[in-house]
């Protein structure tokens, strides 16, 4: 009888160390499977928060003029934020290609942020209204005047040349 019950527990002491040995492998090849595709995540996650950040400017856009302007506008305004976002990445890549992840990645937190802390502005500012409805305006008009000087300023600085010449 103490036979028997000795070769039950070597039976059940070798069943827990394959069970064991196979949850170690099991274990370890999810690590590795996981780790070897950690570079494709890491690309896919930085692409995922590029275009969650650009949804978000949408939408912040959308709540905060939408109901005061037309939709031309609004719709220019959100092109801004493809502008915004298209643009930061072809400057990253035009600097250092292998950066363009990354870049995308903080581009995308960066409008993202930006979208949140607008409609949280919006929403404890007293004067945010009226800060939102002079914002754009102003700055385009500051883009024009500074467009303005500087095109005066090359125009000078060519006809200098040419009457120096």
């Amino acid at each position: 009888m103490l036979n028997v019950i000795s070769i039950l527990i070597q039976f059940v002491v070798n069943a827990l160390k394959y069970l064991l040995e196979f949850l170690t492998i099991v274990i370890l090849g999810v690590v590795g499977a996981v780790l070897y595709a950690l570079p494709w995540l890491l690309r896919i996650t930085a692409l995922l928060l590029w275009l969650v950040g650009a949804y978000l400017g949408f939408t912040s856009i959308q709540t905060i003029y939408a109901p005061y302007s037309p939709s031309i506008p609004v719709i220019a305004l959100q092109f801004a934020v493809i502008l915004i976002s298209v643009g930061w990445v072809l400057i990253v890549l035009s600097k250092n290609a292998s950066f363009v992840w990354g870049g995308m990645a903080v581009g995308g937190l960066v409008v993202g942020g930006a979208a949140i802390g607008s409609i949280w502005l919006l929403a404890h500012w007293r004067y945010a209204d009226l800060f939102f409805r002079v914002l754009p305006p102003a700055l385009f008009s500051v883009l024009l005047i500074y467009e303005t000087i500087r095109l005066r300023a090359l125009r000078r600085t060519r006809i200098a040349t040419v009457t120096a010449q």
